[in-house]
């Protein structure tokens, strides 16, 4: 009876010495944005971090830094090249994967060694003031106005390439302005008359743009993008927005689908983009652990009805970042430079830099 006992104590001291502490227990985890606040990056990020703890094993305290410069790609250089892979930092990043794709300068890493812990697809919104150029009754009245300034991020920045892009498709004249910190300071120079178009993510579109800009009568929503332009199906998460892809726009204006150079360069970056609107990434060589246990937890968060209605409140839809393996095969594969690409957007960068006003 004695040696029975003494077996099965040994048993339970073997397997409590043998249960695991959570990796994350007693830990802070970090959020790194790489754009500033107010904007729709931010806006998401800090909306995540609010339920995301909750859902990952040790229930860690999750807050959001922000890191800005150069489009968001001074964040991305910086989880890269200098943050520790000790699993405590994730950057939520926009534009990281269509700024590696055409080989922008100013990105010195290589986006596909970062810890992939997942991705979310997303719809971004190009509005315009009603006052631009003499008044627009309509979205298609701005073709015909030759007064218009777009206001940007960088001249290197996805969010202004697109814009651009759109624009020299169109045929508008156009006077671009760039070298705001943020979509929130873009916003406020369109407020103040500096700018009179330019394009935001649904996070603060709906949050900051509907109520503030639309719903006053001093924005229209002109066009939006999502990740499959030619696709005739209305995306979900564009729901009541007064407009329709900007493709679609081109074929309504100019009676004919858009074509040629132009039109691939920008559906190519566009596709990457809104594909992958949102890319949740670590330092290289963050121990599996550590990734393993935050892709569990977005899963989770699936499920969060708490979530769900904060999302639906703030934003209009939940979103929902996909973990798979097959996600991040593509993230790979799209995010290593084409050639043909770069040759493009380097010659179209330098054209941006020539004709860009400093704001």
């Amino acid at each position: 009876m004695q040696s029975r006992a003494l077996a099965l104590l040994l048993c339970l001291g073997a397997s409590g010495a043998g249960a695991q502490t959570p990796f994350y227990q007693g830990k802070q985890f970090a959020i790194l944005v790489n754009l500033s606040t107010g904007g729709p990056t931010d806006t998401e990020a800090r909306l995540l971090a609010r339920h995301l703890g909750k859902h990952i094993a040790g229930n860690p305290a999750v807050i959001v830094r922000n890191m800005t410069g150069a489009g968001g790609i001074v964040a991305a250089n910086w989880l890269g090249q200098v943050a520790p892979n000790d699993g405590l930092t994730m950057g939520f990043f926009s534009s990281i994967p269509s700024s590696s794709a055409s080989a922008i300068p100013s990105l010195k890493i290589d986006v596909t060694r970062l810890g992939y812990v997942g991705a979310g697809s997303g719809v971004s919104v190009t509005y315009a003031r009603k006052d631009t150029g003499g008044g627009l009754a309509s979205p298609d009245d701005l073709v015909n106005r030759k007064e218009v300034w777009v206001g940007g991020l960088a001249v290197d920045s996805d969010k202004d390439l697109r814009l651009r892009l759109q624009f020299d498709l169109l045929g508008l004249k156009y006077k671009y302005v760039t070298g705001y910190p943020g979509a929130a300071d873009i916003r406020l120079a369109l407020q103040r008359g500096e700018i009179h178009v330019t394009s935001e993510s649904l996070p603060s579109y709906r949050g900051a743009v509907e109520p503030a800009l639309v719903d006053k009568g001093i924005v229209i929503p002109v066009w939006f993008d999502n990740p499959d332009e030619a696709n005739v199906s209305r995306p979900r998460e564009a729901g009541d927005i007064p407009a329709t892809n900007f493709h679609d726009f081109f074929r309504r204006v100019k009676g004919k689908a858009p074509e040629g150079p132009l039109w691939e360069a920008f559906d190519t970056m566009n596709t990457l983009s809104r594909g992958f609107e949102r890319i949740l990434v670590m330092a290289p060589n963050t121990p599996k652990e550590a990734l393993d246990a935050v892709r569990k937890a977005l899963v989770d968060l699936r499920n969060d009805e708490e979530f769900r209605r904060d999302s639906i409140a703030m934003m209009k839809f939940t979103p929902d970042y996909d973990t798979s393996a097959g996600t991040e095969k593509i993230f790979i594969e799209k995010s290593r430079p084409n050639p043909a690409y770069v040759a493009f957007f380097e010659k179209y960068i330098e054209d941006g830099k020539t004709a860009s006003m400093k704001n």
